[in-house]
């Protein structure tokens, strides 16, 4: 989301370079990268939190007399 919207400011800065000039003078690149690694730290932590917890040995799916047996935790 961020780069969409640095994106959307280099098309604006075609049109109007000295104010896009200012903006980019205070670090525009540099927010906007600190705000996608936040939102992707909370994106990671959000699904850490909230996936399904599964113990247990992972036993890989496998063939078995021809027919394929899936994986499964054990």
């Amino acid at each position: 989301m961020p780069f969409l919207a640095y994106a959307a400011f280099l098309m604006w800065q075609g049109r109007n370079p000295q104010a896009a000039k200012q903006i980019f003078e205070r670090k525009a690149l540099l927010i906007q990268t600190l705000i996608g690694l936040v939102l992707m730290a909370l994106v990671v932590l959000f699904i850490g939190f909230t996936d399904e917890v599964h113990q247990g040995a992972y036993r890989p799916a496998v063939f078995k007399d021809g027919k394929l047996v899936p994986g499964t935790i054990e």
